[in-house]
């Protein structure tokens, strides 16, 4: 139940945070598209006329939406991590998961969009709207995030090998030095290790390197995540149900389905829509007139 809340509200608010941006550009786009296209993009403009009225309207309904989607995402993100923390699994009943999966979050959702970015801009010849200043800001917040990703992982990892539980300690091995430690180290050299020197040094932080780094983080996060899930479920504390992993065709096809289809609709959203404010580059009325 927290879980279908949690994630319809995201759903839900993301949707609306993304559609009411695109409200002028519905607009505009009206007088010069094809017959349905037309029709879409009339209809989904809300009848919008441009009047300083609906221009102040929107643009309080924008940071008011703003401030609901932070507090959603911390919130959704906190309860995927309580759905691990409240259990007794060793290594997942940790007060430090809620934080630690909000941090991740905010990672990797850094990471995509720049690898987003860096393909849109070659393919759409953007340069002149995705320039090497936006690269290098969301380089910035990308590096802070992997220094704070990684004092997280120290902290959980830290505490588990301090604290010498033998169930956690289990699991603590088998992610360290046995079965899983290639994916672990793996992880730390792509979320730690590889933006702390591509992005670390300003000589070196350039819109290539940023890409890179960034494609490296988002698959040390798909790996961080099989890190928490795997080690845990093969090392439980019963016993007599413990045992290895390793994934299959079908969950591997699954995965790649996933992927496949997200890129999909992305494609289809960037074939009908704007990707950027086209509004955002021109005066507003009561500009003009200021």
């Amino acid at each position: 139940m927290w879980d279908l809340t949690a994630i319809v509200t995201y759903v839900i608010s993301s949707l609306i945070y993304l559609y009411l941006p695109l409200i002028p550009d519905m607009a505009q786009l009206a007088e010069h598209a094809t017959p349905w296209r037309r029709r879409l993009y009339s209809a989904l403009s809300l009848g919008w006329t441009g009047s300083d009225r609906e221009w102040h309207a929107l643009e309080r309904v924008m940071k008011l939406m703003a401030c609901v989607i932070l507090a959603v995402a911390v919130s959704v993100h906190t309860v995927v991590a309580w759905d691990f923390a409240m259990s007794v699994a060793p290594m997942w009943h940790s007060s430090i998961f809620g934080p630690y999966f909000v941090a991740g979050a905010i990672f990797s959702g850094i990471a995509a969009l720049i690898v987003v970015m860096a393909v849109l801009r070659r393919v759409l010849h953007l340069e002149s709207y995705l320039t090497r200043h936006h690269f290098n800001n969301l380089a910035k917040l990308l590096l802070l995030m992997s220094l704070l990703w990684f004092y997280f992982t120290i902290a959980e990892n830290l505490t588990v090998w301090y604290g010498n539980e033998p169930k956690e300690m289990a699991v603590f091995g088998a992610r360290t030095r046995a079965h899983y430690a290639p994916w672990f180290w793996t992880m730390v050299v792509l979320n730690f290790v590889v933006p702390f020197v591509l992005l670390g040094v300003r000589r070196l932080r350039t819109i290539a390197t940023s890409t890179i780094a960034a494609l490296c983080v988002v698959i040390g996060m798909w790996l961080e995540r099989f890190i928490i899930v795997v080690p845990t479920l093969a090392n439980p504390r019963l016993a007599a149900v413990s045992g290895s992993y390793a994934p299959t065709w079908v969950e591997i096809a699954i995965t790649a389905a996933t992927f496949a289809a997200m890129m999909m609709l992305y494609m289809i959203f960037a074939k009908l829509f704007p990707i950027i404010a086209v509004w955002e580059f021109k005066p507003h009325p009561q500009e003009e007139e200021g």
